[in-house]
C-alpha cells in the first residue's frame, strides 16, 4: 500500500476517535463557588465558608483527596472557569440545560426552595407563577433555578438582573422591585444579617423546590473520583450531616455576616 493511501486512512480513523473526556492526571481538586450566596457559600474576603463548603471538604477529606478551595471572583466568572476547565469542581448549585453541557452533576446534596422574596408592607399574592407576570422583579446576576421554571421566567417574566442579591434586596426596599427570586436559604440569611426580618419576608407557596448538587467540570482530570464523592455524600445523609452543616453555617453567618468585595 502507498504511503499517501496509508495517510488518508490514518486520518479518516483519527477524525472517528471520539475526544477525550479527561487530559492528564488529577494532583489535586480545584473547587470554587458563588462568593455571595449565604448560607450555603460565601466568601469574606479571606476564605470560604458556608453549609456547602463544610459538606464537600468534609468528603474530600474522608476520601484522602486534595484540593484547594478557590475564589474567583464573581459567580459568573466561576461559571465560566468551570467552562473552560480552570477550575475541576463547583459547591453547589442547580442542574440546568445549559450547564449539562460542561458538568457532570452529583446526587442530592441538599433541597433548596427557590422563593420570592416582597416587602412586608406591600405584599403580594399568588397561587402559580402567572401571577407573578404583572410585577416587576429581581434576581441576582448568574442565578438560575431549573426547570421549569427558568423557562417560565425567561418567556413570560419582567425580571431584571443585578449585580449580587443585596442589591438586589436594596432595590425591594426602594420600590423599584415587586419582588425578588433567590433560593430560600439564601434569601432568609440575608434578611438575618441585615436585620430585615420585620420589613422583608418569602411569600408562600415556593415556587419551585429545586435541588442543590455538586458540579464537577466534565473535561476534567478529577472526574472519575465523582462515583466516590457520591457514595461519601450518602453516608453522610445516613449520618444528618447535611443538615448538621447548613446549622452550623447559619449560625456563622448570623455571627459575622461579611462578603468580601467581588
Amino acid at each position: 500500500m502507498c504511503r499517501s493511501i496509508v495517510l488518508i486512512i490514518f486520518g479518516f480513523l483519527v477524525t472517528l476517535s471520539p475526544p477525550a473526556q479527561a487530559v492528564g492526571s488529577c494532583e489535586r481538586i480545584v473547587i470554587s463557588a458563588d462568593p455571595a450566596y449565604p448560607p450555603l457559600h460565601w466568601h469574606d474576603g479571606q476564605q470560604f465558608h458556608g453549609a456547602s463548603i463544610l459538606i464537600l471538604t468534609r468528603i474530600l477529606n474522608d476520601l484522602g483527596l486534595p484540593y484547594e478551595v478557590r475564589y474567583l471572583g464573581p459567580w459568573k466568572r466561576v461559571l465560566s472557569a468551570a467552562q473552560s476547565g480552570g477550575i475541576d469542581m463547583i459547591t453547589t448549585l442547580k442542574s440546568t440545560p445549559e450547564r449539562r453541557s460542561f458538568l457532570l452533576f452529583s446526587e442530592l446534596v441538599l433541597n433548596n426552595p427557590v422563593a420570592a422574596f416582597a416587602r412586608k408592607d406591600k405584599p403580594i399574592s399568588f397561587s402559580k407563577w402567572e401571577d407573578l407576570s404583572a410585577l416587576n422583579g429581581g434576581i441576582a446576576r448568574g442565578n438560575r433555578f431549573g426547570l421549569p421554571f427558568d423557562d417560565f421566567m425567561d418567556k413570560h417574566l419582567n425580571i431584571k438582573e443585578t449585580d449580587n442579591l443585596e442589591t438586589a434586596f436594596r432595590m425591594l426596599q426602594a420600590n423599584r422591585f415587586d419582588y425578588v427570586i433567590t433560593g430560600y436559604h439564601s434569601g432568609q440569611a440575608y434578611l438575618a444579617s441585615a436585620n430585615l426580618e420585620d420589613k422583608l419576608m418569602a411569600v408562600r407557596p415556593f415556587l419551585i423546590d429545586s435541588q442543590n448538587l455538586f458540579g464537577m467540570v466534565a473535561q476534567s482530570p478529577c472526574v472519575s473520583y465523582l462515583p466516590l464523592i457520591n457514595r461519601q455524600l450518602e453516608k453522610l445523609h445516613k449520618e444528618a450531616y447535611i443538615e448538621q452543616a447548613l446549622m452550623q453555617a447559619r449560625a456563622e453567618w448570623r455571627a459575622s455576616p461579611v462578603i468580601g468585595k467581588n
